[in-house]
């Protein structure tokens, strides 16, 4: 079993355990949804169709999340992301969830749709 991540928990577990209730601790992980909305910095028209771009300076956790489950849910939207500045945890980031990106600016080739 997981240990317990603080004292009030901890407590909860004691009282289980001296009342010889059977409980399993953070042993499920139940999907939820969040009805929010993504408005993006700039919308490109190209020759090949729109592109999205977020422009962002400090990569947030929650901007993070978000970013993610906008491309999960919107998967035919071709969505970039131009950094301020190179941060190899953010590069590192961009790729694993494969989001096209630049830093310090738009590529001119973006403007092309490319």
């Amino acid at each position: 079993m997981r240990k317990t991540r603080n004292k009030f928990e901890k407590k909860l577990e004691r009282f289980l355990k001296r009342n010889s209730h059977h409980f399993e601790y953070e042993s499920e992980r139940l999907a939820y949804i969040l009805a929010r909305y993504y408005v993006p910095d700039f919308i490109l028209w190209t020759p090949t169709g729109k592109v999205y771009i977020e422009a962002k300076g400090y990569l947030r956790p929650e901007h993070k999340s978000k970013m993610v489950a906008v491309k999960k849910q919107h998967p035919e939207k071709d969505i970039r992301i131009v950094f301020y500045a190179w941060n190899a945890k953010n590069i590192k980031w961009a790729e694993k969830y494969g989001f096209k990106y630049a830093i310090g600016n738009i590529p001119k080739e973006w403007l092309n749709g490319l």
